[in-house]
């Protein structure tokens, strides 16, 4: 076998600083000729300036025209004869007629809410009654009497109903209602004129009990509804002649 030599082996190539060299000048060509270019295609760059087109224009002769005769001067404009002046238009203050006057507007005033108005009618008849009570009798020489009251209110008003607001006359002298006899009219299914404040178009009725002489006769029963307005009326009628109600309006008992 033959020995192996290290010589041999070793490899040789170009330095790397030739390679580095080489590329720098290429690089250098490379700019000029860039350079060159540049100056070439944009041409020379003069300061000066350019020669105007119409330097080298050719000055052409002009044709003289024949002069024509002067142009006659024009006349003078002649005068207008002065003619009369326009007549002036006077100012004339005519003053029309006077018409009738305009009848002044009256200021309406405004309308005043309505008041209270209307009639109460009211109607009652007396009875002497008996007691069978006793206890409830009356004095010696009088009697027990009972008084039936309608009240029918066709006002605008609401009308305070009472029994204590009734009372029977008789020659002169005025007799209130016997609370103990009311209650017997009570127990004899007689209904008591209860308190109640009776509203517009509505009624009520009821029975009250006096206590009168004995033998009394022409007996007036009296009503007197107090703080009515004085533009409410209050008329007695008879019984068959109260005005009759479609439908009593409910009343109001009294708190």
């Amino acid at each position: 076998m033959g020995k192996y030599s290290a010589k041999s082996g070793k490899q040789t190539g170009t330095p790397l600083f030739v390679w580095i060299l080489v590329a720098v000048g290429l690089l250098v060509v490379l700019g000029l000729g860039s350079f060159f270019g540049y100056k070439i295609l944009r041409g020379p760059q003069g300061t000066e300036a350019l020669p105007a087109a119409s330097n080298n224009v050719p000055t052409l002769p002009r044709p003289e025209l024949p002069q024509g005769p002067a142009l006659p001067e024009s006349a003078e404009t002649p005068a207008l004869p002065e003619g009369s002046g326009l007549p002036q238009t006077e100012k004339k203050d005519t003053q029309l007629p006077e018409g009738p006057a305009l009848p002044e507007t009256e200021a309406k005033p405004e309308p005043k809410p309505a008041g209270p108005s209307g009639v109460v009618y009211w109607a009652a008849t007396v009875h002497p009654f008996v007691s069978n009570m006793p206890m409830v009798q009356p004095q010696a020489g009088f009697q027990f009497v009972t008084a039936f009251f309608r009240i029918v209110n066709k006002s605008t008003a609401t009308v305070h109903v009472d029994h204590q607001i009734t009372a029977v006359q008789y020659q002169g002298q005025i007799y209130y209602p016997y609370v103990w006899a009311s209650g017997m009219d009570a127990m004899a299914n007689r209904r008591f004129l209860s308190p109640v404040d009776l509203s517009p178009n509505s009624m009520t009725e009821g029975y009250v009990a006096f206590q009168i002489p004995a033998g009394a006769s022409g007996v007036e029963p009296s009503f007197t509804p107090q703080g009515l307005p004085p533009e409410v009326q209050m008329v007695r009628v008879a019984m068959d002649q109260l005005p009759s109600l479609q439908s009593p309006a409910p009343t109001r008992p009294l708190q």
